[in-house]
């Protein structure tokens, strides 16, 4: 019999979908653009979006793969990843198999330059358990984003809009096998802002963002496009944190799972110049006055 264990540092996992904000479905095609040159627009100039420290002891840096919560595979299982950052139109890649690293640097961090710029997550796993002489198939990855917004400006606002498109899907088949996928937003206090989770198991049920479904294993989905706009005001300094969670486990003869998570953040910002102060009303009636009693001396001097 199989048993989860969602360690490490996920965070409400069965909250209700009513925190969930869809606007639009995610177009296919959207994703890895390793090595690729985008004519984008500047970002403001007062406006720092940079990967940060991470706020979780148990959390890697910037973005990257954590391989040392994640899971080796274990049976006849993968897990291949890549992480994408991309700075002024150009994308560096890094490419994980299992909890090794393949090519690229682990963690990925930088200050975004253009419009459009942004991280990218990967992962997809799969195990099959074939015969009772084969080892449990199991494995489990974790990946984290870290991100701060900065306002430089000591006058005026930014809009900074951040859209986080992604492609969530899990499936199982077989007697007793699971796979789980979850990618969630916090703010920099931890509350959550943000969350897709899918499970899907034949044993105990399937759960479509902390709801059950009342289905047995198969395919589930989740694609969407959440923006999140934040106003920055002049001297503001705000951090988030994306984590994604992927596992899965075939235990019984003839039982496979397959889970598959596909993300991009990108920016979009606008300025909003502050008008200076005005001059309240008694100090506008005090210089009406001042420049009677000017005239009204001028004239008796000509007098």
């Amino acid at each position: 019999m199989k048993h989860q264990s969602h360690s490490r540092h996920l965070k409400n996992p069965l909250k209700k979908s009513s925190l969930r904000i869809g606007l639009g479905l995610l177009t296919s095609g959207f994703f890895l653009l390793a090595a690729a040159t985008i004519a984008a627009a500047p970002l403001p100039a007062d406006l720092r979006i940079f990967t940060s420290l991470s706020t979780d002891p148990n959390a890697g840096d910037y973005l990257s793969f954590d391989a040392a919560n994640s899971s080796p595979a274990t049976g006849n299982t993968t897990h291949t990843g890549s992480l994408v950052q991309t700075i002024g139109g150009t994308s560096t890649a890094t490419t994980i198999n299992d909890t090794t690293i393949t090519s690229g640097s682990n963690p990925l961090g930088g200050t975004l330059t253009d419009i459009g710029d942004g991280w990218e997550i990967h992962s997809n796993i799969n195990g099959n358990f074939l015969n009772i002489t084969d080892t449990d198939a199991t494995n489990k990855a974790f990946y984290d984003l870290f991100f701060s917004l900065q306002n430089l400006s000591a006058t005026d606002s930014i809009t900074v809009t951040i859209s986080l498109d992604f492609d969530n899907h899990v499936d199982t088949s077989g007697s007793d096998t699971f796979a789980a996928s979850e990618i969630q937003l916090f703010d920099g206090s931890g509350a959550e802002l943000f969350f897709s989770d899918l499970l899907s198991d034949t044993i105990f049920g399937n759960q479509s963002n902390g709801v059950d479904t009342g289905t047995f294993g198969g395919p589930l989905n989740d694609s969407e496009l959440h923006q999140f706009v934040q106003i920055l005001n002049p001297g503001d300094l705000l951090s988030f944190h994306i984590l994604h969670y992927i596992e899965g486990g075939a235990f019984v003869a003839d039982s496979s799972y397959s889970a598959s998570l596909d993300a991009i953040v990108s920016f979009d910002a606008a300025i909003h110049t502050n008008p200076p102060n005005p001059i309240p009303e008694p100090g506008i009636f005090a210089l009406i006055g001042i420049g009677l009693l000017g005239i009204l001396f001028g004239r008796r001097i000509t007098a």
